[in-house]
């Protein structure tokens, strides 16, 4: 039995930080209602906010990327590296890839359009080509990339690691539960959403999203202040 203060620190940083992402975007940008709007309203609403927007998002791109280590120390920690356990942590690392990308496209791609979106000088043809363009890009990085396979990705990684919970010796039984049912629910809500295209239930998968993160935090905190074990079971069973 052991503390893993790295491993909880991890997952308490990626946590905080998407939380404090989605505070400072839904109140200065108006997320994540504002990605089904058209270039010809987000653009504006972006150069209104920028440094806000960009700040914003360069915080979740940073969350998403402490998942990466932070799900390789977490298998490490709660298994004995069967091969199950590796696949699911795969998952969670191509899923915050999948999310970075997503991301990283508001502090980097975005800005130069909305340069010339906003620039006095462009004609009507060029405004509505900057506008086609945002809305090319918002479609393929945000929501192919970023909110479906990121979702889906993570999705599946967050039922792992609830399962990895509920095995390992140290945590309670009742919160693997929760975070089975919170990620499951979510896991389902995202394809059903985007297959119907219905923008209810995709607030809906996010405000699940959003509780399985509390869930995360909360793990991150147990990881560091009880000490854990793998499963003794799983010693016997091989890779």
């Amino acid at each position: 039995m052991r503390r893993l203060p790295v491993t909880g620190g991890l997952l308490v940083g990626s946590a905080v930080l998407s939380l404090v992402g989605y505070a400072v975007l839904g109140t200065r940008f108006g997320w994540p209602a504002v990605l089904d709007e058209p270039g010809t309203v987000a653009l504006d609403r972006f150069a209104a906010a920028e440094q806000w927007v960009r700040a914003g998002f360069y915080v979740f791109l940073l969350s998403s990327l402490l998942l990466v280590p932070g799900a390789v120390a977490l298998q490490d920690g709660l298994t004995r590296g069967q091969t199950a356990a590796r696949a699911l942590t795969a998952f969670g690392v191509l899923g915050a890839f999948a999310q970075m990308l997503g991301w990283v496209r508001w502090p980097l791609a975005v800005p130069g359009l909305a340069e010339r979106w906003s620039d006095p000088a462009a004609s009507e043809a060029e405004r509505a080509a900057t506008a086609a363009a945002y809305d090319v890009l918002n479609g393929y990085a945000g929501g192919a990339l970023g909110e479906h396979l990121g979702w889906l990705l993570q999705g599946v990684w967050a039922v792992g690691v609830a399962l990895f919970v509920l095995r390992a010796q140290g945590l309670p039984r009742w919160f693997a539960r929760l975070g089975v049912l919170l990620a499951g629910v979510w896991a389902v809500l995202v394809p059903v959403a985007t297959a119907f295209d219905l923008p209810t239930l995709e607030l809906w998968a996010l405000n699940v999203y959003t509780a399985w993160y509390l869930w995360l935090l909360a793990l991150g905190v147990l990881l560091v202040v009880r000490p854990v074990a793998p499963a003794p079971e799983a010693a016997a069973v091989s890779g």
